[in-house]
């Protein structure tokens, strides 16, 4: 393999090719310049024959290497991939070159640094007259940066469900059209010891709830459901009730009106949290602030007795006189990280114990404390450890006499762990109520959608059944063909909707088995292939003998909404592609990437930024004004969440548009 300096397009293209480039020539060489630097992606060109290669500006940005310094060939090359996916890399070129067809894979950079980047390769062949590969020429993307956030996004979802699981943060959902309870969470059917199917049977209405409520607190619930359901007004209510099982638990419920745009109530949410160990502490603090007003009393008689009941209490005690610490036990210095209350008394002031930039609110504190007006008082505040660290305590304080002198009692409790818990449960509750808004807005474009369609068949049938027998035959077809696409249009809004819905409701679970991703896109196409003639598109399945892990329905359903987008949004004449591939994860685990790609409008990336998002109008018609359900895409990336896969859209304006998902592969579970 030779190693010469990479020839330009000049030296590659006949010499009655090799004219003067023009201005507009040039022009377009820096437009495509911009565009792969604004999409962290570069071209390339590798001659079989004489082993020259050359690489875009943007190749060398991405692999961080000096045009000038860096001699670039096909040996040189590969020190820019990362060891591991040398062997790949070569297998997948070896196939190209050896079928002839074009290829694309994932693999790696490995920078003069040491750091990694994660691209995405697209292969294309040239083929000489005898259709024999002489060189291969393709782009290829950055993707690094878009690996990073969906790790990110995996992460968050991941710590909101945790801070749902410690809260104890159960859900229902009352539906004023049905007058009846429609979901139950799972957390608020564990509460009740329930499963969420028992719960809705037991529980039709939020009425029904009373129940299992203590009689103490079933009078006071009545009259909150009530007013909530019949005026729609929130409320907030602690209560008892008792399990299946005979526990008794203590609850907090919170209630929420959901309104449509005109006001009307159309659902209630209820958050029900679990706060019955939350009431144990409560009342152990309770019973050791009792305890603690006995030993007060002790104090006076011996002072050697009050001593040793402090330094066996779990809580911490510290007496203050102005700032300066004058006593403290064991557990305060626990709490504070120290080894010994002899540390603690080492401070010269208290004020070093408080977070920095609450001096000021420290001095206001002592100046209120010694004038009796926080006796008795609850506070929670927060401290700083030994290490540093945030320490967030309940405090109870008592003027006393100590040693002849008035000073100030505090019983402390680190409640940390509580306050932490409360604050996920704060966020936890916040993203639930996004959610709920967004499935709202879902449901409000879903309506409209379906408004229309129906209209048309209203109307135009209405002509058909009053006019029909005085129309010409042309206009009754006309008629005819505007019922029928208006009629698709709602059943395949309602198919997907159905569907989506199932899923949502976890009624549909997930069967694995090992699917033919070949012989499924030839199913998934079959039902196409009319509206596929009827543009004269080119439907080409490049699915090799590649299997996959999954629910065969689910994907099937995935690969017929995307197909049916690639022909929907594709001129006369155009083509879409069907192609599959193993996919290798940094883990070491297994995966197949499939792509379907089309020579459609394409999409700008306001398009494409705002293609999940509820917020938008939810279909676009076709070139041919064919009318989407709109709800096709949230589907699909609903199915492959479910499979543990990743769904990703590229396209250009006026080229095209490639969707990909990835499903595991077999072995992997999904």
């Amino acid at each position: 393999m030779t190693t010469s300096a990479p020839r330009s397009l000049r030296e590659i293209l006949p010499a009655e090719a090799a004219v003067v480039p023009t201005f507009a020539q040039v022009d377009k060489a820096r437009l495509m310049s911009l565009t792969e630097s604004v999409g962290n992606m570069g071209h390339w060109y590798w001659n079989l024959a004489s082993g020259a290669m050359s690489w875009s500006d943007q190749i060398y940005r991405i692999t961080n290497r000096d045009p000038g310094t860096f001699t670039l060939n096909a040996d040189s090359s590969w020190e820019v991939i990362h060891p591991d996916d040398r062997q790949f890399v070569a297998a997948q070129f070896d196939k190209s070159i050896a079928n002839g067809s074009p290829i694309e894979f994932d693999a790696r950079f490995v920078r003069p640094a040491g750091d990694i980047r994660n691209v995405i390769f697209k292969c294309q062949p040239e083929l000489s007259e005898t259709g024999v590969p002489v060189a291969l020429f393709g782009v290829l993307t950055d993707v690094t940066d878009a690996f990073s956030t969906i790790r990110a996004i995996q992460d968050q979802h991941e710590m909101l469900d945790l801070a749902a699981e410690l809260a104890h943060l159960g859900h229902w959902v009352w539906s004023a059209d049905r007058d009846a309870l429609t979901f139950c969470s799972e957390q608020l059917a564990h509460i009740h010891e329930l499963s969420p199917d028992v719960f809705l049977g037991r529980f039709s209405h939020p009425s029904r709830i009373v129940n299992v409520i203590d009689t103490e607190y079933r009078e006071a619930y009545n009259v909150a459901i009530g007013a909530a359901l019949s005026a729609g007004t929130s409320y907030q209510i602690e209560y008892k009730l008792e399990t299946r099982f005979a526990t008794i638990r203590h609850i907090k419920e919170i209630g929420q009106p959901i309104f449509d745009d005109k006001g009307k109530l159309v659902r209630f949410i209820g958050t029900v949290q679990d706060i019955s160990e939350a009431k144990r502490r409560e009342g152990l603090l309770t019973a050791a602030n009792q305890a603690l007003e006995t030993q007060a009393l002790a104090l006076k008689r011996s002072e050697t007795k009050f001593r040793d009941i402090v330094e066996g209490s779990i809580q911490g005690i510290v007496i203050l006189r102005g700032t300066r610490i004058v006593f403290a036990n064991n557990s305060f210095a626990k709490i504070l990280g120290m080894t010994s209350a002899e540390e603690v008394l080492a401070i010269d002031d208290a004020r070093r114990l408080l977070p920095k930039g609450m001096a000021a609110d420290a001095n206001l504190f002592w100046a209120e404390a010694t004038a009796g007006r926080l006796d008795g008082q609850t506070q929670r505040s927060l401290m700083r450890g030994i290490d540093g660290r945030a320490v967030w305590i309940d405090a109870v304080g008592r003027l006393i006499d100590w040693e002849g002198a008035t000073a100030f009692l505090l019983t402390i409790v680190d409640v940390t762990a509580r306050h932490l818990a409360d604050q996920a449960l704060a966020a936890k509750s916040k993203e639930l109520e996004d959610l709920n808004l967004q499935k709202d807005k879902l449901f409000s474009i879903i309506a409209h959608d379906l408004k229309g369609p129906f209209n048309s068949v209203l109307g135009f049938a209405g002509l058909l059944a009053a006019k029909a027998r005085t129309m010409s035959r042309e206009k009754v077809t006309e008629y005819a063909d505007i019922v029928y696409s208006a009629a698709t249009s709602v059943h395949d809004l309602l198919d997907n909707l159905l569907t989506w819905a199932a899923v949502q409701m976890r009624s549909t679970d997930i069967r694995p088995t090992i699917i033919n991703l070949r012989a499924l896109t030839d199913e998934s196409f079959d039902p196409l292939k009319t509206m596929a003639a009827e543009k004269n598109i080119d439907v080409r399945n490049a699915v090799t003998d590649v299997d996959a892990l999954g629910d065969e329905a689910m994907v099937r359903i995935v690969l017929r909404n995307l197909i049916s987008n690639g022909i929907k949004f594709t001129p006369k004449g155009g083509q879409v592609t069907i192609a599959a591939q193993p996919l290798h994860l940094r883990d070491g685990r297994a995966g197949v990437t499939v792509s379907v790609r089309d020579t459609g409008v394409g999409m700008t990336q306001e398009t494409i930024d705002e293609l999940f998002s509820f917020t938008r109008k939810m279909s676009r018609n076709g070139t041919q004004g064919e009318r989407g359900t709109g709800l096709g895409l949230f589907l699909c990336r609903d199915i492959v969440d479910r499979h543990g896969g990743q769904m990703a859209v590229e396209s250009t304006l006026s080229e095209g548009t490639t969707f990909r998902f990835s499903l595991p592969a077999p072995g992997v579970a999904p």
